[in-house]
């Protein structure tokens, strides 16, 4: 049960976070890196807290 509450938290981060990059005056092919950095760490806190990695 607490990992699927912390997944809940890390996405709704997530998708706060992608927003917030979204609405920066960033170039283009900076602001989809950053948004992809964005998911990588997502995914490694998830899999890290399930003991994937």
């Amino acid at each position: 049960m607490s990992i699927l509450i912390l997944v809940v938290i890390v996405i709704v981060l997530l998708s706060l976070a992608i927003w917030a990059i979204q609405k920066m005056p960033i170039p283009s092919p900076l602001n989809w890196i950053l948004q992809v950095i964005a998911i990588v760490i997502a995914i490694i806190v998830i899999g890290q807290r399930a003991g994937l990695f």
